[in-house]
């Protein structure tokens, strides 16, 4: 399937429902090529924060596409991501099960851009910048990223399990955190992200480089 289609189907089912399942079998609670899913990452505060992009440059660094971390569980738009084989890769299969350990990219559904990162400092936290990068699906091998298990022993990614997603080309691990927030001291009055976190990427694998995944549209064989 052609990188422009896939992101269509996904868009396509997200018109119908912003959680929906489809063909559930016994598959049902892994995540799949084609998915279109939302990524969580939860605070010890308690708050729960969802990766997101959108239209917005970012101001420094790069000034590729803005990626935050949106308080706003709802914005179905803007927290979408649609889950793709690696740059160079043979298509995967729509609703084939995402093994441990096998690169992917997640392609932003309404931008079409990829998660993306490089060796440059982020705004805020001074870690390494996470971006959006691409057009419709397509970028470079720093969109490449590797799912491991945070806990439990499944070959698998499944929903609801934390998830450590680590940038291939770097080894640093997609993060966020509450001390690192856009407000009105550092976006200023009409900040677009104003309370959204920074997104980054850290070497460690600790409490900020935990997500989950348990809402989106699901695509099963």
């Amino acid at each position: 399937m052609k990188t422009t289609s896939l992101l269509q189907a996904s868009a396509a089912l997200l018109a119908v429902s912003s959680q929906i399942l489809v063909g559930a079998n016994d598959d049902s609670e892994f995540v799949t090529c084609g998915s279109a899913i939302k990524l969580s990452h939860r605070e010890r505060s308690g708050n729960e924060y969802f990766l997101s992009s959108g239209g917005h440059r970012i101001n420094s660094g790069s000034g590729q596409q803005l990626v935050t971390s949106s308080p706003h569980k709802a914005d179905s738009s803007s927290t979408l991501w649609t889950v793709r084989e690696g740059q160079g890769q043979e298509p995967c299969e729509p609703g084939v099960k995402i093994k441990f350990g096998t690169k992917i990219r997640l392609s932003h559904v309404d931008t079409g851009s990829n998660l993306h990162s490089h060796q440059v400092k982020s705004a805020l936290s001074r870690q390494q910048e996470v971006t959006a990068f691409g057009e419709d699906g397509n970028g470079d091998h720093g969109d490449d990223w590797v799912v491991n298990p945070a806990q439990g022993s499944s070959n698998y990614w499944k929903k609801d399990n934390e998830v450590f997603i680590m940038h291939d080309q770097t080894k640093h691990h997609l993060g966020c955190s509450e001390q690192a927030v856009f407000s009105l001291n550092n976006c200023g009055r009409q900040c677009p992200v104003m309370d959204h976190l920074e997104v980054f990427a850290r070497k460690e694998k600790d409490h900020f480089v935990k997500w989950k995944t348990s809402m989106g549209v699901f695509l099963h064989k």
